[in-house]
């Protein structure tokens, strides 16, 4: 009888540790994914990394980030409510110069309950040089003289020709001294010679003020040579010249 108490009795504590063993919270599995496993263009690129932590039960867990270069991210916590995965992430971009990045990781390394490190998620990065466009633009002023503030608001269009062909244009509203400005930028503009004239925007002053009316402009239009060594073209200035029409009929 004795013995047979004896074995039961060992038999009872086994039974108490095995549901302990299986009752004690600890992750379970933990995983790391990548955005992109490779990629080549300009830099610096930035990659998204996704980890995966799955525990059997409630409880805290203490975890960090690891890098192939040897940076070691802060300790983070995170609670979980009842047994699962829940995800986590973060980033990093590199190849701020030129080069090539060939097998680098980033990693999870569970601090508590229980250590396990996941997998690394690797990836690799070929920096290619960043083209740059050339960027052209063509900018002037326009005046009309001491009596300029007997146009205010009156509007002139901008325009803008390459081989007598129109590409772009703007329309200027004239400020209370009958002045303004405009400016052609962009990727439509390259080398190559442009016309810049001024045409003025009919029935658009007001006739009760003044009866304003468009003569043209000085000069007529400015021819622009633009190159590689001649990037930007500013000072194309137009002068507007008009007369004041005392009829009221409108002739702007």
């Amino acid at each position: 009888m004795r013995v047979k108490a004896i074995s039961f009795a060992f038999i009872f504590i086994a039974l108490i540790l095995a549901v302990s063993a299986i009752d004690t919270f600890k992750v379970t599995g933990v995983s790391v994914s990548v955005s992109e496993r490779e990629f080549s263009g300009s830099c610096p690129h930035r990659f998204i990394f996704t980890g995966r932590i799955t525990t059997n039960r409630e409880g805290t867990v203490r975890y960090r980030w690891l890098r192939s270069d040897g940076f070691t991210g802060p300790e983070q916590a995170m609670a979980f409510a009842a047994g699962g995965m829940k995800l986590v992430s973060t980033s990093w971009e590199l190849g701020g110069v030129m080069g090539t990045f060939d097998d680098y990781w980033m990693k999870i390394e569970i601090l508590a309950p229980n250590s396990r490190t996941s997998n690394p998620a690797l990836f690799d990065l070929k920096c290619i040089p960043r083209v740059v466009l050339p960027s052209y633009s063509i900018a002037g002023a326009i005046d009309s003289g001491i009596e300029g503030s007997k146009i205010y608001e009156c509007q002139v269009k901008v325009i803008l020709r390459r081989e007598g062909r129109t590409i772009l244009s703007r329309t200027v509203a004239l400020d209370a001294e009958g002045c303004g400005s405009y400016i052609f930028s962009g990727p439509i503009l390259g080398s190559g010679r442009y016309t810049v004239s001024v045409e003025k925007i009919p029935n658009s002053c007001n006739p009760d003020r003044y009866n304003p009316c468009f003569n043209g402009t000085e000069p007529a239009n400015r021819v622009v040579e633009l190159s590689g060594t001649n990037l930007n073209a500013t000072g194309q200035n137009f002068t507007v010249l008009f007369d004041l029409g005392w009829n009221m009929s409108r002739c702007w």
